[in-house]
């Protein structure tokens, strides 16, 4: 028997608005090669939002207090998947991030990221974490270290990088205090000189053509400047699908994952991008506002660690498409094409409404 107070609660909004960003990512992928080629691309997408959904509607469906209750399961389960890669992973473009399922391939870093979440939010809500001083730091760094190694030895500094502003965000709203906090942004600047001498040379060159975007034109600032021209050419209202020749014609490498934001652009112009950045804002508003009614702190964390996931992963993507951030590989959440992060943004959105729709308990 499923409890009616549990459907009168779902946030129609928040699905209206992650269905909304699926098609716009389904019809941009569509637009990007002519005839079938292009057919197949998005209804690959759209199958994998099938599934997400179907993902969604599980995690929905499990009371998230229990969830949170076999978190450390799900976090040693997580971190066990994504050293598995370097066993059984398959290597693409030089990077070893994917797990062959049959016919499809998994990305275990991405699973991770929701196992993080429940299990900081385990960690700080029990009894012996609060309140949250120096010691409780002091145990959450292995926490998220470890994983983090494995990421970015992948590597995939993007995704690595992704598990720390989620951490602070869990952190503050736990109740950490602002000596703590300013002590721990102190720490992180100080580290930052070894952080730079661990990087490779390749991330090394990122953040200096970050500095420097004309640093070496052909080569690693290359699809920065290939974004940028596609996103100023779009000007007000976009070149439409056959003027879109950065895109089209493949000056703009990555364009079906990373840099989408920069496909699309290019295509709808600066009304688009408002359109597309506006059902981000809806969904993002509804999850901070999921998390601000809760009327108990773990799901209250819950809400928070997910929307921030979110959240993080579209500042960081659009920001790196823009140049105001450096390059990372961090896909555009309901956007990018690719099943693992179609699959995982949508068990996230999960997560909310678990919270959602528990709220008259």
């Amino acid at each position: 028997m499923i409890d009616r107070r549990l459907l009168q609660n779902v946030d129609w909004s928040l699905l209206a608005g992650a269905t909304v960003l699926a098609g716009l990512s389904a019809t941009t992928l569509a637009c990007l090669h002519p005839g079938r080629a292009g057919s197949a691309v998005a209804l690959r997408q759209v199958a994998w939002f099938g599934i997400g959904l179907v993902a969604l509607a599980v995690v929905a469906s499990i009371d998230y207090q229990k969830l949170v209750r076999v978190a450390p399961i799900l976090y040693v389960l997580a971190v066990l998947a994504v050293a598995s890669v370097f066993v059984v992973g398959r290597s693409v473009s030089g990077a070893r991030r994917w797990i062959g399922v049959g016919p499809f391939s998994v990305q275990p870093s991405e699973l991770f990221k929701l196992a993080f979440i429940l299990t900081v939010v385990w960690f700080l809500t029990s009894r012996w974490a609060q309140p949250v001083t120096s010691g409780t730091v002091a145990w959450l760094f292995p926490l998220a270290a470890l994983p983090a190694g494995l990421i970015v030895k992948q590597p995939d500094l993007g995704t690595a990088l992704l598990i720390f502003p989620v951490l602070i965000v869990l952190l503050v709203g736990a109740g950490i205090g602002a000596r703590l906090l300013s002590a721990m942004g102190a720490v992180a600047l100080a580290a930052a000189p070894v952080a730079w001498l661990a990087l490779k040379d390749y991330q090394r060159e990122r953040i200096l053509v970050y500095l420097d975007p004309f640093r070496d034109p052909l080569g690693s600032a290359y699809n920065v400047i290939q974004a940028k021209i596609a996103i100023g050419s779009g000007q007000l209202l976009g070149k439409g699908v056959a003027g879109a020749t950065q895109s089209r014609l493949a000056f703009l490498p990555e364009r079906h994952t990373d840099f989408i934001f920069a496909v699309f652009a290019e295509m709808w112009g600066f009304v688009g991008c408002l359109v597309l950045l506006a059902a981000y804002a809806l969904v993002l508003l509804r999850g901070f506002d999921i998390a601000a009614s809760a009327r108990e702190p773990v799901g209250r964390l819950v809400a928070l660690g997910a929307t921030t996931l979110i959240a993080s992963q579209v500042l960081v993507n659009v920001g790196m498409v823009t140049g105001l951030l450096p390059v990372v590989g961090i896909p555009l959440p309901l956007m990018s094409y690719g099943g693992s992060s179609m699959v995982v943004s949508l068990m996230a959105l999960g997560l909310l409404l678990s919270v959602r729709m528990r709220q008259f308990q």
